[in-house]
């Protein structure tokens, strides 16, 4: 038993037994680091190389992903995974509105307004229903995913290709893991679970977005 039993339990399950104590989930609050890996590799690597684009702003988003996402996991607690999922559109929400500029569909100055809209309906969607947020994170990720695939990406495209082919396995593992398909038991129940690998694979395909990102971006100064 742990304070977190004063929370309500997670509304969708996912694959790892809960165990008693501090952390819940053991495995997926451990792989809930590789966002916080991601965002510390990012700053050190691009910091002040990025420090004049907008993109500088991606690894604090995917820090908070990561600090939701290990907070989740380690409580298993309903309002925890609300705010696990409300973070996801910080990131994936900037994509997908750096996206209708870099097609030249908006103008670069109503980009922080497009972004606004599209993180702050993906965030407040799991306030509303946590159905609802699940569905726009994935509805932000296929849209991303589609459009990025275009040839418009130019010298990105290397980078926009890996972290699409990163992502959308993850993603598919993600639906698996909260379906209870393909769950690991026995005693490797708390070392390796489709969730974890969803972890792992979206955070790495997250630092090739930024790089995919970053690029593009370097289109608006000129």
């Amino acid at each position: 038993m742990s304070s977190w039993n004063r929370f309500a339990p997670v509304i969708f399950e996912t694959c790892e037994p809960t165990v008693g104590g501090w952390v819940a989930h053991p495995a997926e609050a451990v792989s809930g680091l590789a966002y916080l890996t991601a965002a510390l590799f990012l700053w050190q690597r691009f910091g002040r190389v990025d420090r004049d684009l907008p993109v500088r702003y991606l690894p604090t988003s995917l820090a908070a992903i990561g600090v939701a996402s290990v907070l989740f996991h380690t409580s298993y607690a309903a309002v925890f995974q609300v705010i696990d999922i409300a973070t996801i559109p910080l990131f994936a929400g900037y994509i997908l509105a750096a996206t209708f500029v870099h097609r030249r569909q908006v103008d670069v100055e109503a980009f922080p307004r497009l972004f606004a809209v599209f993180a702050g309906i993906g965030a407040a969607l799991p306030l509303v229903d946590l159905a609802l947020g699940f569905v726009a994170v994935v509805f932000q990720g296929l849209v991303v995913v589609w459009f990025w695939r275009g040839r418009w990406v130019g010298r990105a495209r290397p980078d926009a290709h890996l972290g699409i082919s990163l992502l959308v396995p993850g993603t598919v593992l993600l639906v698996l893991d909260h379906a209870a398909i393909g769950c690991v038991t026995g005693a490797g129940a708390h070392v390796l679970q489709p969730h974890v690998v969803w972890h792992l694979l979206s955070a790495t395909s997250a630092v090739f977005f930024y790089r995919a990102e970053r690029l593009l971006e370097r289109r608006w100064t000129r």
